[in-house]
């Protein structure tokens, strides 16, 4: 997809040491683990990290609904299935496909109740103005760079986010500790987090219905579940793995 020639020194430095941090995260150890830390950089840079939180952060109004954590679970888990997605893509305007995605405002939303207009009324010129110049500028960079370095570049905004989402190395031990928590497996978790658990009350009835498939979707499809389900996993400690090394 890019350009074959030689990033210029900055570029290559910025670049050599984003390869350090993402093998640092064991993302180079982990099947197609590239291509998901550039999907989750994609989704911060053209969509979570923009206008979108300040509708995320606003009271609902007659007009827009109620933008909960559990509705940006499923929305940010699909959008980042779908930059994997699209960077599978051979197509030239690959990027342009995700910014029609963000940008739609007639779809409603897998796993809620609204569409892109419904929640983020009051704030849909910016959403606009801030993915197409976010879409612009990466389009610029992989005609630049070589594949791999475009991976790498995309990858960059979500430096600093938890290392443990959807897609990422650790996910997967993630949605396994939730599954041995709600199963009553995990006595040190239990001792550690009882308290904080108790006040975040009981999983949702169809969370704890079959834990299998509970498990499965959230490996998956977390919007498979639902907003509703999902606002109950939302900063909860049920789904964090322990941290094998300090």
């Amino acid at each position: 997809m890019g350009e074959s020639g030689p990033a210029d020194e900055d570029i290559q430095d910025a670049l050599d040491w984003a390869r350090q941090r993402l093998e640092e995260m064991d993302v180079f150890t982990t099947q197609d683990g590239l291509q998901w830390a550039a999907a989750h950089g994609l989704v911060l840079s053209v969509w979570r990290n923009g206008p979108i939180e300040n509708a995320h952060a606003s009271r609902p109004t007659s007009r827009r609904k109620a933008l909960h954590d559990g509705t940006m679970f499923a929305r940010n888990t699909w959008l980042t299935r779908q930059a994997f997605d699209v960077l599978d893509s051979d197509d030239e305007f690959r990027l342009y496909q995700l910014e029609d995605l963000v940008l739609d405002r007639d779809q409603v939303w897998p796993g809620c109740e609204g569409t892109l207009t419904d929640f983020g009324w009051g704030f849909l010129g910016d959403i606009k103005k801030h993915a197409k110049q976010r879409i612009d500028m990466l389009a610029h960079f992989e005609r630049r760079l070589p594949p791999d370095d475009f991976l790498v570049f995309a990858s960059a905004p979500w430096f600093g986010a938890r290392d443990d989402h959807y897609g990422m190395p650790r996910w997967p031990a993630c949605v396994e500790a939730a599954a041995c928590r709600l199963r009553g497996e995990d006595e040190e978790f239990w001792r550690a987090e009882g308290d904080w658990m108790i006040r975040i009350g009981p999983a949702p009835a169809a969370v704890t219905a079959d834990l299998e498939a509970t498990q499965e979707m959230l490996l998956e499809s977390p919007w498979e579940l639902g907003a509703g389900n999902l606002d109950w996993f939302a900063w909860n400690p049920i789904l964090r793995s322990p941290r094998t090394t300090p």
